[in-house]
């Protein structure tokens, strides 16, 4: 099969690559509409950059910190319709964020956190976790898809989510070729890097309520009180973003030079001492430019779309749009 017309959408199944927001709401739609749709994903959980992760400590409770997107905003109305569907199932609120927020925007976020989101999407998928896809090899009529772990998947059409670098290698190494023009596009669109870094306090931070402040020091872009936003009952859980500047002059240092600098400069809302801390590198943190259309197709060899927030808009209503819109698009082409 060298184009999408050889097969009816009764008999097709997808494979996903990429368990983020793009990846989850596109496979919820097509799950939604009967096909047969598997999620793979890289990480040891879903979500992306919808990010929650724990630290414990027996003498200073448990931290839950949401370290990657920290809300969201919508504009678009469909979007509008499926937020205001995550509030009636108790998975999202509202996040009326203080004075120090540069805009008049409705903030959201997940109730238990962030990454509770994509959990909610995934409860009735077929995701596989840790399961890195190294490539893909169409063979006449289905797509063989080969793992690290040497498992294999079959689809008829793939759907391809993870950030344009990453899905630039893996078409590069499963011998996918794109159009010259099409390939530098793609090329063009360059990522911020964001170091985040986890910190569990002995005290309540001095972070005002909500919990949320976005900074425009030279380190510091956000700073956010998990415990305050409601996500972290247990443990004074702070998150702390450096800006793009500090993330990229510093990504290879080491930790504990970061922190001593990002600590420093937080010190006035920490008002605490910190008692343990996790670093994780975002290197895909947020795309500086976008393609311009929702989502790309190629049909040579065999059917690929590909999607993400690096497509309509940076953010996670981009990324859902994004989704949105290639699950339409396979629903109605193929």
């Amino acid at each position: 099969m060298s184009s999408f017309t050889t097969s009816t959408a009764s008999t097709l199944s997808y494979l996903v690559i990429g368990g983020g927001m793009s990846g989850l709401i596109a496979a919820t739609v097509l799950r939604d509409r009967h096909m047969q749709v598997t999620v793979v994903d890289k990480g040891r959980a879903i979500g992306g950059r919808m990010a929650t992760r724990r630290i414990q400590n027996p003498q200073y409770g448990e931290g839950v910190f949401d370290y990657g997107a920290q809300y969201f905003t919508v504009q678009n109305s469909r979007f509008q319709t499926l937020v205001n569907s995550w509030i009636q199932e108790g998975i999202v609120k509202q996040w009326s964020l203080n004075n120090h927020i540069l805009s008049r925007e409705i903030y959201y976020r997940g109730i238990s956190s962030n990454r509770a989101i994509a959990h909610h999407l995934a409860e009735s998928l077929d995701v596989h976790t840790n399961t890195r896809v190294i490539k893909f090899t169409w063979l006449d009529d289905y797509w063989q898809v080969q793992t690290e772990t040497n498992d294999t998947f079959s689809a008829d059409v793939l759907l391809l989510t993870p950030p344009l670098p990453q899905t630039l290698e893996l078409l590069e190494r499963s011998q996918i070729q794109l159009p010259p023009e099409t390939k530098h596009r793609l090329e063009q669109i360059v990522y911020d890097r964001c170091i985040a870094v986890l910190a569990l306090l002995s005290q309540p931070s001095q972070i005002p309520n909500p919990g949320g402040i976005q900074l425009d020091g030279h380190l510091l872009s956000w700073i956010a009180c998990n415990q305050k936003k409601g996500i972290s009952p247990q443990g004074n859980a702070v998150t702390l973003h450096a800006n793009s500047e500090f993330s990229e002059t510093h990504w290879e240092a080491d930790n504990a030079v970061i922190t001593n600098q990002l600590f420093e400069a937080a010190s006035p809302w920490l008002g605490s001492s910190v008692i343990d801390y996790q670093v994780h590198r975002w290197r895909y943190s947020q795309p500086q430019t976008v393609y311009g259309e929702p989502y790309l197709v190629l049909t040579e060899p065999g059917p690929i779309v590909v999607c993400g927030d690096a497509f309509i808009q940076p953010d996670v209503e981009g990324a859902v749009l994004s989704g949105l819109a290639a699950a339409d698009y396979l629903l109605n082409n193929l």
